[in-house]
């Protein structure tokens, strides 16, 4: 008829509808063969031509046929080409996300997800061979989604697409599928599946949403939960219920049970451990809940603990299971003498005692000889530190005084702040720069400006695996600086950055400090090494109508890997400094002190008077916290309005903040330049000196300007 599409469109040659028409009968009945990534190429990897033809919309007719007889175009070019070959059925999965254009990430219930559990949990690690082949770049790491899409090209029949497989994981099963409309937030308004999970607290809307949901009949066999149901299984349905859901996603968890390691952990420390050591026992009593115990215990790096479930969940639908009674009733029995004797499997724990650790905290002893060796000992007495640098953890040092009994220091917990190449890392900074601005109620005493190590803290409170806890926080001043430079891999500027960091002088007396360069390069011995950030390759650098670089394209790139990186939104302000600048940080601190709170930037260059001065010299640039968040919500409005190309980053910086609605501020003893008026580095009230570019003039100046 006049309405039907032209099977020969499909592939662009005549005959293909014949080809087409014999599979169609033969499909009810016998295998096709398919090249081996067959299926992969329908699901969006087809040859540009093929796939562009097949998937218009055929005139008059319906969107799900086209799809099938595109589909069976498809599976006759494939039939017809002189690749090897593999049989394999062309699953009823494949045909219908062909025909529906759907995805599905599996949930806790269903068939797939056990599956892509047992993947996860015991596939990958007892049978590393049956994901070589199909999925190479699976790891036991790798998100729940890539392990539902290697699931799903080792067997279709066994588990659907899902929507947000990995790329790198998933290798050849990613593809351009969009979800399902109830399963559209999943995509585009969340971070992947393995970002940063939380259990609903007593105090948060979640929580009084979950116990509402449990006490209300909200169970049904729509939403498969039960009274049987845990108060995590409540949250992970009312998680899942939609895109603007007040709940998190629920971590796993489990409470220990007689007989397991950690119970006898916690029994050990409800007993003795913290009535005989209540300062290994911060907040907890021996009326402390089991839960609460096991908590604590997750927390303190032993890894013999999981995350507990919240017993409230128990609670609220079923009678408390035994693990969950009194802990006098369940763990100690009275003796003739009146004294509390440990449960079975207690009795014999008294190795704790040995093994536990403890790390520090103001008040203690320990912490004050600790702090004395990360500020003045290890640069004073370097000998009595062995194997430790000035950027060594307080735990390092704690690790280093527990070895001299005479100091009374416990054995630290271990610890360990993520890093790059750390999953964890890319979890914190996502919570940084994303999660609590758009989920506040999931971050409950966390602000944008909160450190680093707190959220890492809060996430290895709720997680068993992605966060190591995190090494004791540095000592900031009252005001802080993030400060950084970016500096080239070749010419002086690197060793001019090396030598400054090795002395930790210049912007590496920053309370925080970041490198940026071309490549990444590593500064310091391995004892306290630090790798520079990398800014994306740009070649476009010319010179700018004032004579300097015209560098703006390059310092864009720069902010934006600080953007990513999220450490700067802890702090009052955030400085950039060339490596040939000399930076007194203390200096830095009481010229801005009185402005930190407003948004502001701080022009530092009178050399004329007339238009356009003073003006931003870029030797040092100095910005406050609040106008570093105005411009990152308008760059790209900077970026789009402005005729920048011509411009150094400084001149950029300042007209971009002054349309961003930033105010200025003069300050010409931010720093002394020989570009501008001069620099003297025997000027007592001058914060910085620009430029000097070799390692010898650089610490010249700094000692002394040091006096």
């Amino acid at each position: 008829s006049s309405g039907a599409p032209d099977v020969r469109r499909c592939r662009g040659e005549p005959g293909a509808a014949s080809a087409a028409t014999s599979a169609m009968e033969s499909s009810s009945s016998s295998r096709l063969p398919l090249r081996e990534d067959s299926e992969d190429e329908f699901l969006g990897l087809v040859p540009e031509s093929a796939e562009r033809a097949c998937t218009r919309r055929p005139a008059n007719r319906t969107y799900v046929v086209a799809a099938g007889i595109c589909l069976l175009g498809l599976v006759a070019w494939f039939a017809r080409s002189g690749s090897p070959v593999q049989e394999r059925h062309l699953s009823r999965t494949i045909v219908s996300l062909a025909s529906e254009h759907k995805c599905h990430t599996a949930r806790k219930g269903e068939p797939c997800y056990v599956d892509v559990q047992w993947a996860m949990t015991i596939g990958i690690q007892g049978h590393r061979d049956w994901y070589d082949a199909p999925c190479p770049s699976l790891t036991a790491e790798s998100s729940f989604e890539a392990f539902q899409a290697c699931v799903y090209k080792i067997n279709q029949t066994s588990c659907p697409l899902p929507c947000n497989p990995d790329r790198g994981a998933a290798d050849e099963s990613s593809t351009t599928l969009k979800p399902s409309s109830d399963e559209a937030h999943t995509e585009d308004k969340e971070p992947p599946q393995d970002h940063p999970c939380h259990i609903a607290r007593r105090g948060e809307r979640c929580y009084d949403a979950v116990i509402d949901a449990m006490t209300s009949g909200f169970a049904s066999s729509e939403n498969g939960l039960t009274t049987e149901s845990t108060f995590e299984d409540f949250q992970a349905v009312l998680h899942s219920a939609d895109a603007s859901s007040i709940c998190p996603r629920p971590c796993s968890c489990h409470t220990a049970k007689t007989g397991e390691a950690c119970y006898q952990h916690v029994m050990w420390a409800k007993i003795t451990g913290i009535g005989g050591h209540p300062e290994w026992y911060r907040g907890l009593s021996q009326e402390s809940t089991i839960e609460e115990v096991q908590a604590y215990l997750h927390k303190d790096a032993k890894g013999s603990c999981e995350l507990p479930c919240n017993p409230m969940g128990d609670i609220s639908v079923r009678a408390p299971p035994p693990h969950a009674k009194p802990a006098v009733e369940e763990a100690a029995r009275e003796t003739d003498s009146g004294a509390i004797d440990a449960a079975p499997g207690a009795q014999h724990f008294d190795a704790e005692h040995e093994s536990h650790c403890s790390t520090a905290v103001k008040g203690q002893t320990c912490y004050d000889d600790v702090m004395f060796g990360v500020k003045q000992g290890i640069t004073e007495h370097p000998e009595w530190y062995p194997g430790l640098s000035a950027s060594s953890s307080f735990e390092d040092f704690q690790g280093v005084l527990h070895r001299n009994p005479e100091l009374q220091c416990p054995k630290p917990c271990p610890c360990k702040t993520a890093v790059v190449g750390d999953k964890c890392l890319k979890n914190v900074q996502w919570v940084l720069r994303e999660g609590i601005d758009q989920h506040p109620h999931w971050y409950q005493g966390l602000t944008v400006r909160s450190r680093f190590e707190a959220v890492q803290q809060r996430l290895h409170e709720d997680t068993n695996t992605t966060c190591a806890p995190p090494c004791t926080a540095a000592e900031w001043h009252s005001t802080t600086l993030f400060c950084f430079a970016v500096f080239r891999s070749e010419g002086y500027e690197l060793e001019l950055v090396r030598a400054q960091y090795g002395k930790r002088v210049g912007i590496f007396g920053c309370d925080e400090f970041a490198v940026l360069s071309d490549r990444p390069q590593r500064l310091g011995d391995a004892a306290g090494s630090l790798v520079s950030l990398m800014i994306p390759a740009n070649e476009r650098v010319g010179v700018s109508k004032d004579g300097t670089a015209a560098n703006t394209e390059v310092f864009m790139q720069a902010w934006g890997v600080l953007w990513r990186e999220a450490r700067w939104r802890a702090h009052d302000w955030v400085i950039k400094a060339d490596p040939d600048c000399v930076v007194i940080p203390s200096r830095l601190r009481q010229h801005l002190k009185s402005h930190t709170g407003k948004a502001v930037y701080v022009k530092n260059c009178m050399k004329y008077v007339g238009a356009g001065w003073p003006m931003m010299f870029g030797s040092l640039e100095a910005f406050s916290n609040q106008a570093m968040e105005l411009y990152f919500k308008g760059a790209q409005k900077c970026k789009d309005t402005m005729q920048w190309q011509a411009w150094g980053e400084d001149l950029f910086m300042g007209n971009c903040l002054n349309m961003l609605g930033s105010q200025s501020i003069f300050d010409g003893g931010l720093i002394g330049d020989n570009v501008c008026k001069g620099a003297n580095c025997k000027d007592g009230n001058v914060a910085s000196f620009h430029p000097f570019k070799s390692v010898d003039s650089w610490f010249k100046c700094y000692h002394e300007a040091m006096g």
